[in-house]
């Protein structure tokens, strides 16, 4: 308080100073003959404690007031955020590890959303359970929400998720809003029993701009949740303007692919040509009457949309499978692809067996 006095010198500050330092005198003289006299019979503990509980607060105090000068900082980003032009398109990623009713939950508010593009994600870490996802997508018939199949062979899921939002949000127009069901439990040690991933792919996806996360709780026991029946099917999207190429892929091995082939980022609208590379993701989309199997295949240098119309599956067709492709591209959804091409598989995946218990 004297030092207080000092620097501010308010009104009357010279009493309060003397007021003040006649205290800490006595203080620090009490401190002295306890910890003399009553050391031995336990002042030692108090000694021992209150400088450290004196520099935790002084640490905490600090923090506190970092953390207020960094949020008026950013109260001039709020403005400028309010200001900016928003994006065209919002597109609405649900996460989805198996059908149950957390990811009914997630799926049941992203369509209260009414994004522009709409869809599940899964990441193929278990072949066996990518087929009985696939198999009971398609068995509902969700023909609102197509589902995406994703290669991960590295089974790092925020890094794959960012690599995911990173490639919708890359035409500079698309908002991405990335939901996570996640389940609740009433009980703490029911938590200890199951995978809380929600909280790293979120961290991966705080920096990745016009890209938010929103975590869709289920809370265990409440049964009030009810899936929508699925009606006619709702229309594939519009067709946009111009066609992008998409990102090349990893952990394709050249050597394998034929020396014929055009390289995907070379490829052009309305030319017939001859593609090959690695399948890094499937969509299974179950359209009434016209179903389609779309999957990206991707090369050292892009990536591109194969279509194969009124095909719900394509035998040896799946993620981490190597094939050529020969067709004219077009424009597919805004992206460069070519439908229903004559395909040859160069390195098929094994077929998944079904887990042994």
């Amino acid at each position: 308080m004297t030092k207080h006095h000092l620097r501010l010198r308010e009104e009357g500050w010279k009493i309060g100073m003397v007021i003040n330092a006649v205290g800490a005198v006595l203080s620090l003289l009490v401190l002295a003959i306890v910890a003399t006299v009553k050391f031995t019979e336990g002042a030692w503990v108090v000694m021992l404690l209150v400088p450290i509980m004196v520099f935790g607060l002084v640490r905490l105090n600090r923090a506190y007031e970092r953390e207020d000068v960094e949020l008026r900082q950013d109260v001039q980003k709020v403005a400028n955020a309010a200001q900016a032009p928003t994006r065209t398109r919002h597109a609405v990623v649900v996460l989805v590890d198996e059908l149950d009713a957390a990811a009914a939950r997630a799926m049941q508010y992203a369509r209260a959303l009414l994004p522009n593009d709409l869809r599940a994600v899964h990441f193929d870490l278990d072949g066996w359970k990518t087929d009985q996802l696939i198999e009971a997508w398609q068995q509902l018939g969700l023909s609102r929400f197509p589902l995406d199949i994703i290669e991960c062979p590295d089974r790092r899921i925020p890094r794959a998720t960012l690599e995911m939002a990173a490639e919708l949000a890359a035409d500079g127009r698309t908002e991405v809003s990335v939901l996570i069901p996640r389940r609740e439990y009433t009980k703490r040690w029911h938590r200890l029993l199951h995978d809380r991933s929600s909280g790293p792919i979120a961290a991966a996806l705080a920096h990745l701009p016009q890209c938010s996360v929103t975590i869709v709780p289920y809370h265990l026991g409440d049964d009030t949740v009810v899936v929508e029946p699925e009606q006619p099917a709702a229309p594939p999207p519009a067709a946009e303007n111009g066609a992008r190429h998409r990102p090349a892929g990893r952990d394709v091995d050249v050597s394998i692919l034929p020396s014929t082939r055009t390289a995907i980022h070379d490829l052009r609208p309305r030319v017939r040509a001859t593609v090959a590379g690695r399948v890094k993701a499937v969509r299974v989309q179950a359209w009434s009457g016209s179903p389609s199997l779309e999957c990206t295949l991707a090369d050292e240098t892009g990536a591109i949309t194969v279509v194969f119309y009124g095909r719900r599956s394509v035998a040896g067709v799946r993620t981490g499978a190597v094939m050529s492709v020969e067709g004219t591209a077009g424009v597919h959804h805004g992206i460069l692809a070519i439908l229903n091409p004559v395909y040859t598989l160069l390195v098929e995946t094994p077929v998944p067996q079904a887990p042994h218990h």
